[in-house]
């Protein structure tokens, strides 16, 4: 009796274990895209917190404040705002963020008195 295995046996074998190879790196290839979209995701949270901070602590006449679209360029990000004067004493901010293809939008009210923060 000859011990080993035949050629079709091996075949078989490789051709399963191509497969299994294959499926891996699809997924793993998933995986890091899905990865990457949720740093990116993160990092425009954070820009958000920023910005919002930043224009929350500027004064009620400040030029970033005045009725109008305004926008600014970080390193990584684009990020523009719309502020609107709803009535005297209160101004609707509209605030958007972009890092390629990725946007989060925000709008906030900034009144004389206090802020408020509408997702």
């Amino acid at each position: 009796m000859q011990k080993g295995f035949t050629l079709v046996e091996t075949m078989v074998s490789l051709a399963l274990l191509a497969f299994v190879i294959l499926a891996g790196t699809r997924l793993l290839g998933a995986a890091l895209v899905q990865t990457r979209g949720a740093a990116v995701r993160f990092r425009l949270a954070e820009i958000f917190d920023d910005q919002r901070n930043r224009l929350s602590s500027l004064a009620w006449e400040a030029a970033d404040l005045a009725v109008g679209c305004h926008s600014r360029r970080d390193r990584e990000a684009r990020i523009a705002w719309r502020v609107e004067q709803a009535d005297p004493a209160l101004k609707r901010v509209r605030l958007q963020a972009a890092i390629g293809r990725q946007v989060l939008s925000l709008a906030l009210n900034r009144s004389r008195f206090i802020l408020e923060v509408r997702p």
